[in-house]
Formats: structure tokens, sequence, C-alpha cells
């Protein structure tokens, strides 16, 4: 190499070195072009599959044991009477539709839930996690990713609406209004608030805030919430910023007709997921003590339950395991159980996730990411199921659903449009 060669070489190694180490730092931080061309490469993945261009995890392979129909009762007089309450992903308009389905599977009434009816400035195809129905027909909707939490009409226009925080994860009905968790800027910062809200008015009635009225409310809760002495709380943090440490994705209250199951505990309690922390918890309401908790042998889990016989009930996603549960704990011995071990009964989501215990006792199973929604006898036979049919390989995702008893209606929704 001659010597006037050298300051070439060294000058296209710099390059390339700088280059490389672009491309590696880009990826890291998922910024510009590589968060693009991931989006393309995600895009083009959904297309081949499915013929849409599709969102990551917006959809799944139907298992060959699963029917390629929608509605499929596999046992009518093991069903549990009542009608179906289904929030799905909707690939042709790349929205999520609510959907009121009777006991055939027959839609009773349906409309896009879309977001830009409360926020003009959003997109009409803004993530909507939950949608559960009020007697009226009415249903509350909270969307996870965007400030928002409405009151709909049967046509899905609001009849009341907040776009003043985020509201996420959870609306669970109380003795006096429901509970969601709210936050002011996104559903994994620090600074959460338990909140209890008028569900006809939207009226906030109640705010109990994890930080401030649990966690640092005495050393033992600051303990078991694994936040050591001393920790520096960013309440401001946003996407990306720093860990979701806690990640609540859950809240219920005790109610009074279940509390002589739960000794001790008392009515007006609430039952906490924090999944990061793989934490299941009971807080009192009235003195922010954490009564309970425990972590396992649940993993990255939603939606725990209250049970008439004193357990508590909780959908266990076990992220990487090809296969979820519900799993049953009673507080009192913290002996567990898996519901479902030795049946047929089958599922896997690695996120997200639902589930309720059926008046007849039989189960509703939410599995989000197989866009599958079951309801199952205690032996473990599925009776009944849901499938968000995509094409004749694919699903798409059920962000929820909900069975709503013979009578809790006192009239039927319909869109007067």
């Amino acid at each position: 190499m001659s010597a006037r060669s050298i300051p070439i070489v060294a000058a296209m190694f710099l390059a390339a070195m700088t280059s490389y180490i672009a491309g590696m730092w880009t990826t890291h931080k998922s910024w510009w072009p590589w968060e693009k061309l991931s989006d393309v490469q995600t895009a083009w993945r959904s297309w081949r599959a499915t013929g849409y261009f599709l969102p990551a995890d917006t959809y799944a392979r139907r298992k060959p044991e699963v029917p390629d129909e929608v509605h499929t009762v596999h046992d009518a007089a093991a069903v549990a009477p009542g009608l179906w309450v289904i929030n799905r992903y909707d690939p042709p308009t790349a929205g999520y539709v609510f959907e009121l389905l009777d006991e055939s599977g027959a839609v009773m009434n349906a409309f896009p839930i879309d977001y830009s009816r409360i926020n003009p400035d959003g997109m009409a195809s803004e993530f909507a996690h939950i949608a559960t129905v009020l007697p009226d027909g009415s249903v509350l909707v909270v969307w996870d990713d965007a400030p928002g939490m409405a009151r709909l009409d049967a046509c899905g226009d609001p009849i009341w609406s907040k776009t003043d925080r985020i509201y996420h994860h959870s609306l669970e009905r109380g003795v006096d209004g429901y509970w969601t968790w709210a936050t002011d800027n996104w559903y994994g910062g620090e600074d959460q608030d338990m909140i209890r809200f008028d569900p006809m008015t939207g009226e906030i009635v109640e705010s109990i805030n994890i930080i401030d009225d649990v966690t640092e409310k005495t050393p033992e809760n600051r303990l078991k919430l694994t936040i050591p002495e001393g920790y520096r709380y960013n309440r401001e943090s946003q996407p990306g910023e720093q860990k979701d440490i806690f990640h609540p994705n859950d809240l219920e209250e005790l109610l009074p007709e279940m509390a002589a199951a739960f000794p001790g505990f008392e009515a007006g309690d609430l039952l906490v997921s924090l999944r990061n922390i793989q934490a299941v918890a009971v807080i009192g309401r009235r003195t922010g003590e954490v009564k309970w908790i425990a972590y396992g042998p649940w993993r990255d889990q939603h939606d725990p339950d209250f049970q008439a016989d004193g357990t508590i009930s909780i959908f266990s996603n076990n992220t990487d395991r090809s296969r979820s549960q519900i799993i049953a704990v009673d507080p009192r011995t913290g002996a567990s159980r898996d519901l479902f071990a030795g049946t047929d009964v089958s599922f896997d989501s690695f996120i997200m996730g639902k589930h309720e215990h059926l008046p007849n006792g039989n189960w509703m199973i939410t599995s989000t990411i197989q866009g599958r929604v079951i309801e199952a006898t205690p032996d473990g036979r599925i009776v009944r199921e849901y499938n968000n049919i995509l094409n004749e390989g694919y699903n798409a995702l059920v962000l929820y659903s909900e069975h709503l008893e013979p009578g809790y209606l006192t009239e039927v929704p319909k869109c007067a449009k």
C-alpha cells in the first residue's frame, strides 16, 4: 500500500465504522431510519400472511383444532344463558369494533369505537382496550395509548367523554361507581391513580394515588411493592424515558356480597395487578395498607378477580411459554392451582387477556392475541367459542369480552341512524 493511499483507506474505514455504529445505535434506540425499516418489514409480513397491512401483534395463526367459523356452539345445553360483548380489531377498517351477540352468535348491535368522535385531533383507529356495557345499553370505553374515557351510545357517539388523562386497562363495577387506572403521561408512568367515577356522568368521585397513598404510606408497603428506601420517583416520565416499574393493569373492588369469603379483607378493599413485578395485591381502601401480596406462580398476569369460594383467580399470560393459564390462589394459605390442568382447554396470549366466572359455573376466557373467546365448563369442556376470523388461516385480536346475564339490559341497544 502506497503512502498516498493510506489516508483514503483510513477515511473509508472511518466512514464504514461510523455507519456501523450509527446503524447499531439507531437499532438500539428504534430511531429513524431503523424504525421505518422495521415498520416496512412488519407491514410486508402481515401482507404476505393476511392480505392486509397490519400493525404487529394484531393477528395470529389459528390453531388446527380451532373452528374456521366466527361463532360455534359445541354444547347448547351447557352454555350459560345470556349475551356476549365483543371488542375486536377489524382489519378491513384498521379500527376497533364493538359487537353485542345473542346466544346464537347473531350480532344484535355493532359500531366502530372511533376515538376521533371524542377527540377530533385523534386517530379514529386508536387502540381501544376495554368496552364494557351498562344496563341501559351504553358502553364505557378506555383507550390505553391516548388520553380518553367515554360513555358511548348505541351508535358509538359520546354521551360524555374525558380527554384530560390516560385512563387504562381496567373498567370494573364497584358498589357506587366504576374503577379504572389513570395517569397524566402514559400508562406505564409511575404516578398512577386508582379512580372511582360515576358511569352516567364521568365525574370522578374518589382517587387513590399509588405513590402517596399506598407505596410511601409505610416502610412495609414500600418493601412489599419492591421500592427501596430513598427511591426517587419520576412523576413526569414519558414513554421510553425509563422503565415501566409497576405496569398496573387491573383494579377491582371487593363487593359486600363476597366479603364474607375473604376474612382477611373487608368490603371495599381493592384488588390490583402490577404486571412488571409479577404481583397481585389487596390494598385497604381506607388505610392504604398492602394487606396481602403474592408474586406468582403466575407470570405477566392480567385480570385478577375475587371469587365466591374465597380464592382469587388470575389470567397468567406466561409470556414466552406458549401457553397461558387461569390460576386460582387462596390468599389465606397461599395454595394455588391451574384450573384447567389436564384438560383440553388450551389458550395463549402473551399480553392482555381476560377471564370471567359465569353464573352457571362455566368460565369465559378471552385469549386476546389468538383472537379467540371460549366458554369452558369447570371440567374443561369447551361449549361455545368466538373467533375473530381474518382469513382462512388467521384470526385478528379480540381485546375484550364479557357475558351479560338475561335481564341485565333494561333495553337492547339499537342505533337509530
